[in-house]
């Protein structure tokens, strides 16, 4: 977890220029999913690492009830208003996942006499890395501690998810606040989203960096295809619900379930049930690798899924293929996966340390040889979940 960074430096800096209180700051980080590629909403595991860049915020209390609130990645968009005029839906604006943070937290613990709070962050936006996640985790943070409580890592969970769903109105499950909070170092969170189990497995970071390349491909598609790839698994859940008693999601389905009524299933449907399952086994694979210290095995896994992704879920572009492949022709990627839902955006890789500046230069002169685009490598490492920072 960081300690001092420029993004939290230039929060404490305007914020002592817009308040007279004495701060405080705050870090939450962003995450990434190495594994288990669309299984949230499957029933299945997912696996991600909180990532050591994220959103930081400097705050302090005021008297007057107002909220007075600025990030540096909207400085045009100052928000001041009274805290009591929170609500939701009251803004489509950035400011509303800060909002949300706050009004949920307030709602469960009682109100701030006054809020200045001004945010930073290092964590790219809008790449699948879950930065609105990150700054509503931080909001509640923020709460919490000025109020002087100490609740658990689950209470601000859901009200950070809350934060989203109810004040935000977005409809989204709870995985993004959930690798947030429960962040480790040097660890990799093992999520059964069927269960609701967690586990951590650990990923050295003196062995593995985790990189970051955007493609430059806008996720246009992103949304109407999330939207039709659910429903195409809940299309071939319910065929399946037809002929095998208890079946209460797609990770409930065999391999041999599959080789036994796939003659049922429309070809398209056929395909995606085949990634669920394999990816099911791959994150099976995977965690036992990584229990064992085994990341070149996790990290074939993680190209696997991509292939998988590619080839049987049918969300990758040729961009992302492009960036995938350009990543593991580096000796010391151990592997490489689109991350988000697809369509465009970003991939993922572990990279050995060793190897960073070699891994840049590659990847950087590939991409751009083959598509024409240029890209940059963003690295980070295994984080704890958010905390306060001691000035």
């Amino acid at each position: 977890m960081p300690t001092k960074s420029r993004p939290l430096d230039l929060c404490l800096e305007r914020f002592r220029a817009i308040s007279r209180a004495q701060p405080r700051a705050f870090f939450a980080p962003g995450r990434a999913n190495l594994l288990g590629a669309h299984m949230d909403y499957n029933g299945g595991a997912v696996m991600p690492v909180a990532l050591s860049k994220g959103t930081y915020a400097a705050a302090g209390l005021r008297d007057d009830g107002i909220l007075h609130l600025e990030s540096a990645q909207f400085p045009n968009q100052v928000v001041e208003l009274p805290l009591a005029d929170l609500k939701p839906g009251r803004t489509k604006t950035w400011s509303g996942y800060v909002e949300g943070g706050l009004w949920t937290a307030m709602e469960r613990w009682g109100m701030l006499p006054g809020l200045d709070l001004v945010l930073d962050a290092d964590l790219p936006m809008a790449k699948g890395l879950s930065s609105s996640a990150s700054v509503e985790c931080v909001a509640v943070l923020v709460v919490a501690k000025l109020l002087g409580l100490k609740p658990n890592a689950e209470e601000m969970i859901h009200l950070a998810h809350a934060a989203e769903t109810r004040y935000v109105g977005v409809r989204c499950g709870i995985l993004d606040q959930t690798a947030i909070f429960l962040g480790e170092p040097d660890s990799i969170l093992v999520f059964d989203c069927l269960e609701l189990t967690r586990e951590h497995v650990p990923l050295d970071g003196n062995q593995a960096m985790v990189a970051i390349m955007d493609t430059g491909v806008a996720r246009e598609l992103a949304s109407s295809a999330f939207n039709q790839r659910v429903a195409e698994c809940t299309s071939a859940l319910s065929i399946f619900q037809e002929q095998i008693p208890g079946v209460t999601c797609l990770r409930d389905v065999s391999a041999a379930d599959f080789e036994q009524y796939s003659d049922r299933l429309p070809p398209a449907l056929a395909r995606r049930t085949q990634h669920v399952i394999a990816e099911v086994q791959r994150c099976e694979e995977g965690a036992n690798a990584l229990r064992k210290g085994d990341i070149a095995t996790f990290g074939d896994c993680m190209t696997r899924a991509h292939y998988s992704l590619r080839d049987l879920f049918e969300v990758s572009t040729p961009e992302l293929d492009v960036m995938v492949e350009a990543a593991i022709a580096v000796d010391g990627c151990y592997g490489s996966r689109l991350t988000g839902a697809g369509f465009g955006g970003c991939t993922v890789a572990l990279v050995h340390p060793a190897s960073r500046e070699e891994f840049e230069q590659t990847v950087t002169k590939r991409y751009a040889e083959a598509t024409g685009r240029t890209t940059e490598v963003q690295w980070f490492s295994p984080s704890g979940g958010p905390a306060e920072l001691k000035l």
